[in-house]
């Protein structure tokens, strides 16, 4: 009879081992195939907990957190196709179902792959009897095959240690003053004030003067002689002699003469003058100041040294001698046994095997 298990491909679904014909294995990777959008895609290991028709998340696989629907960044949805690993069970994450679907122990998957030939354990419906099978005359005996891996090598155990005293650490601290409150006084005068001056301006009266004037003449008049008197005379009664004398004459104006009119001249005033008057103002002194201590520094006493230490032995840890590696061995057939075996009957019909 031909091997029944030639012609079968081993699922395993759940605690379940089912042996389907290839070509029914072929039609529900084929389903499979049809309710996935956009072929598998394989996440990681989940450390949240999945089963088989679980709908309820989130899930954190390979660190990243995985909802159904409405991620809210860093998180992703979940897509048809989807692979993860909870434990020793493989899931695919159906996009029609909204749920995880239980393949089977890790590895499964590779058993769904499309093959002639399947190799794995399968019992038929059915009984199968023999006639009892006899072996004698085998013996055996042992025989040494190496040292076996129990080797225990010596050991020193942990010594005890303390501390002793190297030196000092570099952490002494200094005694210091800190800085003290300073506040400005006057010392004197930097420059010295300068009193207010007035200068008072040159001033010019004021002056008048009248050049050029002349009073004017008439020049001199032609004249003519004329009698003032008749001519008169005179008898002499001694002489008996009459004496003629001329009558007075006097001058008279026959012609005016040349009129000059006056001429006033020039008038020159000057109105003087007024020098600016010169003040100056003066400046105030520049006060001198100086510095003094208004309130001491603090003072810091700093602090000395720490010690500095080292770990010393103080006892010695307990020495082990340890065990040398113990003997394998094995058994070895001495002598050959001799025996008969009967033909093997089976009878049974096909077993239906279904997928749930």
């Amino acid at each position: 009879m031909a091997d029944p298990k030639k012609y079968l491909s081993k699922i395993v679904k759940g605690s379940d081992t089912l042996w389907l014909k290839d070509s029914e294995a072929r039609d529900l990777i084929s389903d499979i195939q049809s309710s996935i959008t956009g072929g598998m895609h394989y996440l990681g290991k989940s450390t949240a907990p999945i089963a088989d028709g679980d709908a309820t998340g989130p899930w954190v696989i390979d660190g990243v957190t995985y909802v159904i629907s409405g991620a809210v960044a860093p998180q992703k949805n979940l897509a048809a196709g989807d692979i993860a690993i909870y434990g020793e069970l493989e899931f695919i994450w159906s996009g029609a179902s909204g749920k995880w679907q239980e393949f089977g122990s890790t590895g499964s998957l590779k058993a769904l792959a499309f093959k002639d030939s399947a190799s794995g354990d399968y019992t038929p419906a059915g009984t199968n009897a023999a006639s009892a099978v006899t072996f004698s005359g085998q013996t055996d005996g042992d025989f040494v095959t190496g040292l076996n891996d129990d080797y225990v090598a010596p050991s020193l155990g942990n010594a005890t240690t303390g501390n002793f005293v190297t030196g000092y650490n570099n952490d002494a601290v200094a005694p210091s003053l800190g800085e003290a409150s300073t506040g400005s006084f006057v010392t004197g005068f930097d420059v010295a004030p300068a009193l207010p001056t007035f200068t008072e301006g040159a001033y010019t009266p004021a002056s008048y003067s009248h050049s050029g004037f002349s009073g004017g003449s008439l020049g001199a008049a032609t004249t003519g002689n004329f009698n003032t008197d008749a001519e008169k005379s005179s008898y002499d009664e001694t002489s008996e002699t009459l004496t003629l004398s001329a009558a007075s004459t006097g001058a008279a104006v026959t012609a005016q003469g040349d009129f000059t009119p006056a001429v006033y001249g020039t008038d020159t005033f000057d109105g003087g003058s007024k020098a600016a008057d010169t003040f100056t103002q003066g400046t105030a002194p520049t006060l001198a100041t100086g510095t003094a201590v208004t309130a001491q520094g603090t003072f810091s006493a700093g602090s000395a040294a720490t010690l500095a230490t080292s770990a010393a032995v103080t006892a010695q840890g307990t020495f082990s001698a340890g065990s040398p590696a113990t003997v394998a061995t094995g058994k070895a057939i001495t002598a050959v046994g001799t025996g008969t075996a009967a033909a093997q009957v089976f009878s049974g019909t096909q077993a239906t095997i279904t997928v749930e």
